[in-house]
């Protein structure tokens, strides 16, 4: 039976892994060790690992700067931490030496069966592409320059333009950026370009929702649900995005990665939702109709004549009132057109005998 050393990072995750068939070895920083350390904290010799004769192995401090310290068992939950001299080593047992967390394991101990890769892994693979990710950021600024220039009813202004795709584009830097950072501190995996992908995708799925929305708005004049449906696109869209970003830079379980990818865009796309289907009873002085210019050619329905239109405007306007009110109304309205009665002033009233 040999003795497994894993090196583990601040995520608990295995990093590097020796086996040790042999009598005796050694732990430390300098090149000499079986196991070298690169952990200034850690001393050029600093611990030392013994086998017994009936086939265990010690572990000994060897008078290092820092000491070592049982951190735990991850077996034996009974085991309580603290520092040692020498120590009697059991399979599971978690040491730090200086900075260093390994585990000590058996080479008998039992593995757990292999995990099912993630039927979007092969996916992730092909958007972690450099080509892959900055072909996708370049159609997300031609589609956002596109959709500007089609709806800009004046003289196009090339600044603006180029402020609108220069926003697109480093906005979804930042953002791949951001979780890239995030992965790298949590998982040691940055993935840029992956995040990068997906960000552009979702941006360009976006912008084809804006187009085909600004469509039916413009055949169907939507009015208020426009916005409503737009924020039901993002309760779509952002969950899904914020899904890859934490299966791809945090390791969280499916259950909260699920909540965290949920809760979160649907508790701040709620309020708005909730504001706008609130706001649809409001008297607006405006008819709901598209003011967005578009071709002939995308107007899937008869227009209606102007003549036709203008005689059905007053409906647009008219507010139902029960009778009761109605006749309350009116009769406010009498008392404040009535002309006022006074008795002039200076005069006295005579009587005749």
């Amino acid at each position: 039976m040999a003795l497994i050393i894993e090196e583990l990072n601040r995520s608990q995750r295995v990093q590097a892994r020796y086996r040790m068939d042999g009598e005796r070895f050694t732990l430390g920083r300098a090149y000499h060790n079986d196991v070298i350390l690169d952990d200034p904290h850690a001393d050029p010799r600093h611990a030392e690992v013994v086998r017994d004769e009936d086939g265990g192995y010690t572990l000994r401090d060897l008078h290092s700067a820092n000491g070592s310290q049982l951190l735990g068992n991850n077996r034996d939950k009974s085991v309580k931490s603290g520092a040692f001299n020498e120590r009697a080593i059991e399979s599971g047992d978690e040491i730090q030496l200086g900075k260093t967390h390994l585990r000590f394991t058996d080479s008998e101990a039992r593995v757990s069966p292999a995990l099912p890769l993630h039927s979007l892994e092969r996916l992730f693979g092909r958007l972690s592409h450099p080509a892959a990710a900055f072909a996708l950021l370049f159609t997300v600024g031609l589609s956002t320059l596109a959709i500007s220039y089609l709806g800009y009813a004046r003289s196009y202004e090339w600044t603006l333009a180029a402020n609108l795709v220069a926003g697109s584009v480093v906005g979804l830097l930042v953002y791949a950026a951001a979780w890239a950072f995030i992965g790298r501190v949590v998982r040691h995996e940055t993935r840029f370009f992956t995040h990068l992908s997906i960000a552009a995708l979702g941006a360009l799925l976006y912008a084809a929702w804006e187009w085909f929305g600004g469509l039916l708005d413009f055949n169907y004049a939507l009015g208020s649900w426009k916005g409503v449906l737009d924020l039901l696109v993002l309760a779509l869209l952002l969950p899904a995005m914020l899904w890859c970003a934490c299966f791809l830079a945090m390791n969280l379980s499916p259950r909260w990665r699920w909540g965290v990818a949920l809760l979160l865009p649907w508790s701040f796309l709620g309020l708005g939702m909730a504001e706008d289907i609130g706001g649809m009873r409001d008297f607006s002085a405006l008819p709901e109709i598209s003011t967005e210019i578009k071709y002939e050619d995308m107007l899937w329905r008869e227009p209606v004549p102007m003549g036709q239109f203008i005689a059905g405007s007053p409906a647009l306007f008219d507010i139902p009132l029960d009778k009761k009110a109605r006749d309350e109304d009116e009769a406010e309205d009498e008392v404040k057109d009535a002309p006022e009665q006074q008795t002039p002033t200076g005069q006295e009233t005579e009587t005749e005998s």
